[in-house]
């Protein structure tokens, strides 16, 4: 399946899995279900060809059965832990577009200040020590105040991340 010769090193069967996998990943072949199925039933194959001739106790076991049937039908019980998903020995594919996802720039105009980022926990924490108070003291401020800290931390805790998302907004638009 991964189409390489019987006497191949584990770091040629590593790359043509990885050539392999990248080309046949389902997640290439989104746009067509068709596809995208039948690019899942292919990944499996692949991968289970990986999980035998991956692992070196495994290949030798195919190697000592060679000529007795697909791979397909090896019964695999765990996956192969030999296998790493970056190599030092791997070509370098950092200017390949589809395989690799760059996350945005981080810009500090959209990032909400460490006071509101930690205030929502904060007033959380502290409604609870004052209902922990009120409830051993018996003071009933105690437990409006607790009450009251508990909501405003309930509506921070979904204000900060519209914050968050606004400011975001806002500077995306400035950009354009």
């Amino acid at each position: 399946m991964l189409g390489v010769a019987p006497e191949a090193t584990a770091a040629e069967i590593r790359a043509a899995y990885l050539e392999l996998a990248r080309s046949a990943h389902p997640d290439r072949h989104a746009t067509d279900p068709a596809a995208q199925r039948s690019a899942e039933e292919r990944m499996r194959r692949i991968n289970a060809a990986w999980a035998v001739l991956g692992d070196p106790q495994r290949r030798a076991e195919h190697d000592r059965r060679a000529g007795t049937g697909p791979l397909e039908g090896v019964l695999i019980t765990r996956p192969s832990r030999s296998f790493t998903p970056h190599h030092p020995d791997d070509p370098d594919t950092s200017d390949a577009d589809d395989w690799h996802h760059e996350p945005d720039p981080y810009d500090p105009r959209t990032a909400v200040g460490r006071v509101l980022g930690a205030g929502p926990p904060l007033l959380f924490v502290a409604g609870l020590v004052f209902l922990a108070a009120s409830t051993v003291t018996g003071i009933r401020t105690l437990f409006a105040v607790a009450l009251a800290m508990m909501i405003l931390a309930a509506f921070a805790f979904v204000g900060v991340p519209i914050i968050a998302v606004a400011r975001s907004k806002a500077n995306d638009s400035d950009r354009r």
